[in-house]
């Protein structure tokens, strides 16, 4: 390995195009050296992985190849179990074939894999081309145990309810609880959390003194910091007690380099307890073609972009043709802390996903987007809430979707006894001056087949705003007593509402 060899140059370029017809393109070069961790297992705490990582570093790049296998990951306390490195691949035998798991180990962070410079990516050269394939990492949260506790009183019924431990001690939002070990087990999130009690969303009952194990929070499965050109293929984060995926600049004070050129597809995520993917400051973002399952939490979304300041970014982000199953929530995109007017959230993109039996809460949504966005072509099918959600937003288009049977009882301890939910609801944000305007509903079509149904409007426009248009949805099978295909609960005058349909 001398500095004068000539090395190959290997492109992984995922192109996905984006509704406005530009392309991200994520070409990621390494040199044709290939590493295998076996050479290094010897004292190794990461079966090898990482001093092949750092080998393949050390010659200006390369590709690690992991075997099909379990391979334990251990690390030492307050620290990642594996640091990625720039123009250094990740590559495994597939997903189901190569298994990175962590050890039992509470006190891992911020996450099992991060980039080098996640401390600092304000260093000189910020952490850039890395690829990462074919296999699963496996956080194994519900062994991650900091101590056991029982529950104070039945949980009687399934849904979002108060509970009470015997001993409360260091229960705060986002803590995870392993409730009822054994074949009635779930693992649960805390919601909310105040003096003496917490709030959780249950699928199962559970009796008084069940065990309940207190988990480690805050372990992403994937942390990237301020890093470049980044593509993962084929693989699973599983099991994780935060987000699969988290892309930021920082994950403690304030730093300037933000993540950019990320591609993720056709990933898998499964039982990540907060989101499966948090686009927190990251710019060029291509989500496709992955599946998500049971992701859980607050707010517990398939994929969530959600800034924390001001001024963070998440420009050009396309989430496209995913399929999510019986998360909490679905795909939200929450601009709250953005700024005044999402200066730094343009081109954002929704289109051809399936959301399928969102257990907590909506299929789509959008808070606070000045910038404006496009959801299209999308399919919601059996949302715990609205369809779509566009709050306080503007300059949002949302067209051609398919919506069925929103507001879905999932839990019991969740239903209404009146139908509530809209396949499409449009409001102001009633506790900040955000209104509605220049947003556009069309072409969208809209159902409720339950016996019973929930929905009780097709499109809710409840606005002071103006310039929004609602038109050519169609709309069938809603409450018979109340509901409506369009409800107007604002202002009428300087919107257009027409040519909407009852099937």
């Amino acid at each position: 390995m001398t500095e004068g060899k000539v090395f190959s140059i290997c492109n992984l370029v995922r192109s996905v195009a984006f509704i406005s017809a530009t392309f991200l393109a994520v070409q990621v070069p390494t040199q044709g050296q290939n590493f295998n961790p076996g050479m290094y297992q010897t004292q190794s705490k990461t079966a090898g992985i990482q001093e092949a990582i750092d080998a393949a570093s050390k010659v200006g790049g390369g590709t690690v190849q992991i075997p099909a296998g379990t391979f334990v990951l251990h690390a030492a306390a307050g620290h990642p179990a594996i640091l990625l490195r720039s123009r250094v691949s990740l590559v495994g035998a597939g997903s189901q074939s190569t298994i990175l798991k962590l050890e039992v180990n509470p006190k891992i962070a911020p996450a099992v894999m991060v980039n080098q410079n996640y401390a600092d990516p304000d260093a000189a050269e910020a952490d850039h081309d890395i690829r990462l394939q074919g296999f699963t990492v496996d956080a194994s949260s519900s062994e991650q145990v900091l101590r056991e506790t029982q529950l104070q009183g039945a949980i009687a019924t399934t849904g979002e309810q108060d509970v009470i431990l015997r001993s409360m001690e260091g229960i705060v939002q986002d803590s995870l609880l392993r409730v009822d070990p054994g074949p009635d087990e779930e693992i649960v999130p805390a919601l909310k959390a105040s003096a003496g009690s917490f709030r959780a969303f249950f699928l199962r009952p559970h009796p008084a003194g069940a065990k309940v194990l207190v988990l480690v929070p805050r372990l992403h499965g994937l942390a990237l910091v301020g890093a470049s050109n980044v593509s993962l293929q084929d693989v699973t984060f599983r099991d994780v007690p935060m987000d699969g995926i988290y892309l930021t600049s920082t994950v403690d004070v304030p730093h300037r380099t933000y993540s950019k050129q990320i591609s993720i597809h056709r990933c898998h995520f499964v039982a990540c307890h907060r989101n499966g993917i948090s686009v927190i400051d990251a710019d060029d973002v291509s989500i496709a073609n992955n599946d998500f399952s049971d992701i859980t939490g607050d707010p517990g979304a398939p994929v969530d972009v959600e800034p924390n300041r001001p001024d963070q970014h998440g420009n050009r982000i396309n989430i496209a043709e995913n399929e999510v199953h019986r998360c909490y929530r679905g795909i939200t995109v929450s601009l709250q802390f953005s700024g005044p007017t999402s200066q730094n959230f343009h081109g954002i993109t929704v289109s051809g996903n399936t959301v399928e039996g969102t257990l907590y809460g909506w299929g789509i949504y959008v808070l606070w987007q000045q910038a404006g966005a496009t959801v299209t072509g999308n399919t919601v099918i059996r949302p715990a809430g609205d369809g779509i959600l566009v709050v306080g937003s503007a300059n949002v288009q949302v067209t051609n979707n398919k919506i069925s049977d929103p507001g879905r009882c999932h839990t019991r301890g969740n239903c209404r006894a009146q139908a509530f939910a809209a396949g499409i609801r449009l409001m102001d944000d009633p506790h900040n001056p955000r209104i509605l305007n220049h947003n556009v509903v069309s072409g969208n079509t809209i159902e409720d087949v339950q016996e019973t149904p929930s929905m009780l409007y097709g499109v809710d426009f409840s606005s002071k705003g103006g310039g929004n248009t609602i038109q050519r949805n169609v709309v069938s099978r809603f409450d018979p007593k109340r509901g409506a295909v369009v409800h107007v609960g604002g202002s009428v005058g300087g919107n257009k509402i027409s040519d909407n349909s009852r099937r």
